[in-house]
């Protein structure tokens, strides 16, 4: 009986020893690695707010320093000798500029001078009661003006300069108007009368103060305003 207990322990001690080798033996479970890509997304969508937002910045900065170069450049009355031209074409817009075409005209500086944009109405004998003219601004004014009534901006004025000097068969003109209108006005004269010689009289207008423009609200508006127009008329077809 003995025997036998013997036999049962040694039984029980060999299975456990193989049921410990055998777990022993399994293979051991490995864990994957941890996930990056909540990082990864998050990474991209702070580029993709970052990149427009750069972009805008960039854009806004080129705006504002061409906008500052804009009111810098604009031209301003040249002392130097005047060429002759073979016709003055005066825009509306100011009694400055309608003076200064009247008196380019009879120093000689050219033989005759086209007003553009003239008023329904408005006469010689009217334009004579405004400007308060000389009697030889007044002889000039009646023998070698003409009145555009038809003209209603920019390229109106363009294409009325285009047929009166035409008529004229002239390869000259000297464009009389405000300064801060000058840039957008010669770009549309050049593209409508490419054969024409084009000269530039800008008047400085009482009003625009050019030197402290960023200070004064109405300067800003105009010089704004003028530049989004000049940049329509550059970037068109």
């Amino acid at each position: 009986m003995a025997a036998t207990r013997e036999m049962a322990s040694k039984k029980m001690a060999s299975q456990k020893n193989a049921s410990q080798k055998n777990e022993s033996e399994k293979p051991t479970e490995i864990l994957p690695p941890e996930s990056t890509a909540p990082q990864t997304i998050g990474v991209g969508k702070t580029n993709q707010r970052k990149y427009p937002l750069m972009i805008a910045t960039v854009m806004v900065a080129t705006l504002v320093a061409s906008f500052q170069h804009f009111v810098l450049t604009l031209p301003q009355a040249t002392t130097d000798r005047l060429q002759f031209t073979d016709g003055i074409v005066v825009m509306t817009g100011g009694q400055q500029r309608l003076d200064d075409g009247v008196r380019l005209l009879t120093e000689g500086f050219a033989d005759k001078m086209l007003i553009s944009g003239v008023g329904k109405g408005v006469n010689r004998a009217i334009l004579v009661q405004e400007l308060g003219l000389s009697e030889t601004q007044i002889n000039a004014l009646f023998c070698c003006v003409e009145l555009d009534h038809a003209a209603q901006d920019t390229y109106g004025n363009a294409r009325s300069a285009r047929k009166w000097s035409r008529s004229h068969d002239m390869q000259s003109l000297r464009l009389v108007t405000a300064n801060y209108h000058m840039p957008r006005t010669l770009l549309i004269f050049s593209r409508e009368l490419p054969h024409i010689h084009l000269y530039q009289w800008p008047v400085s207008p009482d009003d625009l103060d050019l030197v402290n423009w960023w200070r004064d609200p109405a300067s800003l508006r105009l010089l704004a305003r003028e530049f989004a127009k000049y940049l329509t008329v550059y970037f068109s077809v």
